[in-house]
């Protein structure tokens, strides 16, 4: 029991760091963000991209912790992420992503996934934290 407790903390460490890598890797690659709205323009550096795709690689551990245990609580933490997620849309609104030289609008469906992804990363951690 305690070698398949200490496997499962070793998984979710390594998704946590995949996604992490994975993060800084796109933002020397992509480089150049920023967020522009009402609110004006916010340049996103590395850090952010870097603690998005630590995110990311929480919610891969998540989404796997579910499907392997047949918890269905992950669809509240999904649920409840999405609502937040729509709820911040709606509060600031008209967002853009510009990268490049380019830019592209962000509307309240990709800001309602990004905030399941963020729901689907708690539920990964408190997998990841679990005493049990």
């Amino acid at each position: 029991m305690k070698k398949k407790k200490l496997k499962d903390k070793a998984q979710g460490t390594v998704f946590v760091a995949g996604g992490t890598a994975a993060g800084a890797g796109l933002s020397a690659t992509v480089g150049g963000m920023g967020l522009v709205g009402g609110f004006g323009g916010v340049a996103i550096g590395a850090a952010p991209v870097t603690a998005a795709g630590a995110v990311v690689g929480a919610a891969a551990y998540g989404a796997k912790k579910a499907i392997d245990n047949k918890d269905v609580s992950a669809l509240g933490a999904v649920a409840a992420g999405a609502v937040s997620g729509a709820g911040v849309s709606s509060v600031i609104g008209g967002m853009g992503l510009a990268v490049t030289g380019t830019a592209v609008g962000v509307g309240m469906a990709p800001v309602a996934a990004a905030g399941a992804v963020a729901g689907l990363a708690g539920y990964g951690l408190k997998k990841l934290f679990d005493k049990k």
